[in-house]
Formats: structure tokens, C-alpha cells, sequence
């Protein structure tokens, strides 16, 4: 196992994770990532916030081994007013 560290940015806050976790391989350090910035991201968007997700993946060398981007986007769509039927009479 490895222990990789997951650093969190989410719009004005970051977290610097000086414990970190255990992961069999990187792909499952990827995966472990991947579901946090999905969590962190559904907590945000319930409170209106559409800030990205950035999760910086650091190995125990210290060195940065992948980042993973959340972004939420929400475009809301008006309908067209309605007027009379043009059959209508």
C-alpha cells in the first residue's frame, strides 16, 4: 500500500491533508480522489455554491502525481412566454 495526500481546494478554502490515506495503487488513489471531489461538490451545490473542485494528489515523496477538477455549472433555461393559441379564439 501507499499513502497518497489529498489537498482540497474548493473556491476560497483549501485544505492542506498532512495525514493522508492508504491506497493499493494510484488507480485506486485516482478513484478515492475522484469520489471526494463528487461528495465536496454535492455538499457545496446544496448550499448554492458552484465553486470547482480541485483535489491535488501529492505521493510520499511529496511530489504531485495528479490533480482531479470538479466543475458544476448551472444554466437555467426560461420558457418561451406563452401567449394565445394561434387557433385559439
Amino acid at each position: 500500500m501507499a499513502r497518497y495526500y489529498l489537498d482540497i481546494h474548493d473556491g476560497e478554502q483549501s485544505v492542506h491533508d498532512d495525514e493522508g490515506s492508504e491506497f493499493d495503487s494510484l488507480d485506486a488513489a485516482v478513484q478515492g480522489a475522484v469520489i471526494s471531489a463528487g461528495e465536496i461538490g454535492r455538499s457545496l451545490l446544496a448550499k448554492g455554491d458552484t465553486s470547482d473542485i480541485v483535489i491535488e494528489v501529492r505521493d510520499e515523496h511529496n511530489q504531485r502525481v495528479f490533480t482531479v477538477t470538479a466543475s458544476m455549472k448551472i444554466e437555467r433555461h426560461d420558457p418561451p412566454p406563452q401567449g394565445p393559441h394561434p387557433w385559439s379564439a
